[in-house]
């Protein structure tokens, strides 16, 4: 497949007026360093100490092509393990299964087992391979994906693709969730700039206890606008729920989909709209530090609300 990492065209076109902060994919197709990037000598070059330990899993499910297609591309960076959910567990954030036993399953092919499965939340299958199936020294990064569907701005709240990658936050493990919108759900272009993204992250050593969420538009390259950085944010699109007729005495709510237009200036949603593949970091701590120092100020005590020395 021709990628055409090299080229300027699918990186720099239309980002100008979308008043957030664009990543030069040249500099990634180059492998050069952009500005502000740590010296050589102030990053980590996990390279050089010995393979590179990748943990894939994702949401969809280990008979998704997105998670197949994202591991063969992650084979060319890294020591690749799968572990994902045997079905499908979309919208399970990070939820997890305590006190229940997890069985795992190898999934083969003709070439031999390439992955495991466990029937279990995504962040659950996360959680038994990392403190399972963890190489000597731990994984080295946590790749979540690819999503059929979006998670842009408010979705990643909900969604078991960024929640498998914040289990690996939680472990201390940098992690990547990875997302493709639209309607064409071919899997092959994500997969392989998720790979090279993958190959730029060995280099600089990323921070632990961040989840970058990354989401492609389209399936096709010679579609996308651009890519940008931006403040999770948003919706495109709204889930609720409507009544419909009754069954009985049962009330029955059919699940919703409605057009949502709330794209704030900066968001990853607003960019994703504009055609950009999307990256936004994300903190496992989730922490307003604002609201921290204001509760702080207010000096409560144990005996609110009632008068002192009463």
């Amino acid at each position: 497949m021709q990628t055409g990492f090299g080229g300027r065209k699918a990186f720099m076109s239309r980002p100008d007026r979308m008043g957030i902060a664009v990543v030069s994919l040249l500099a990634l197709s180059l492998g050069c360093e952009p500005a502000g990037s740590p010296a050589p000598s102030e990053t980590a070059q996990a390279g050089d100490s010995g393979p590179y330990h990748i943990l894939v899993t994702n949401d969809d499910g280990i008979g998704s092509p997105g998670i197949q297609l994202l591991a063969e591309a992650l084979r060319d960076v890294g020591e690749v393990t799968v572990v994902a959910p045997c079905g499908q567990r979309s919208g399970a954030s990070m939820s997890v299964q305590l006190g229940r036993e997890k069985r795992l399953m190898p999934i083969s092919d003709e070439n031999g087992t390439w992955g495991h499965c466990v029937d279990a939340t995504p962040a659950d299958a996360a959680m038994l391979a990392l403190e399972g199936l963890a190489p000597e020294g731990g994984f080295d990064l946590v790749v979540s994906g690819i999503n059929a569907g979006a998670n842009t701005g408010d979705f990643g709240h909900m969604s078991g693709t960024v929640g498998a990658a914040m289990m690996g936050a939680y472990y201390g493990v940098p992690a990547v969730a990875v997302s493709l919108g639209g309607q064409e759900m071919d899997f092959g272009y994500p997969a392989a700039f998720t790979a090279r993204f993958v190959e730029q992250l060995r280099e600089r050593a990323p921070r632990p206890g961040v989840v970058l969420s990354v989401n492609f538009p389209v399936a096709r390259e010679d579609a996308v606008a651009g890519v940008a950085v931006g403040r999770m944010g948003g919706s495109y699109v709204r889930y609720g729920y409507e009544e419909v007729e009754p069954e009985g005495e049962v009330r029955v709510f059919r699940p919703s989909v409605t057009p949502a237009d709330t794209h704030p200036p900066g968001s990853d949603t607003e960019a994703f709209v504009g055609g950009m593949i999307t990256i936004a970091p994300l903190r496992f701590d989730r922490t307003d530090e604002d609201m921290l120092r204001e509760l702080a100020s207010w000096e409560l005590d144990h005996r609110l609300g009632v008068p002192p020395g009463s």
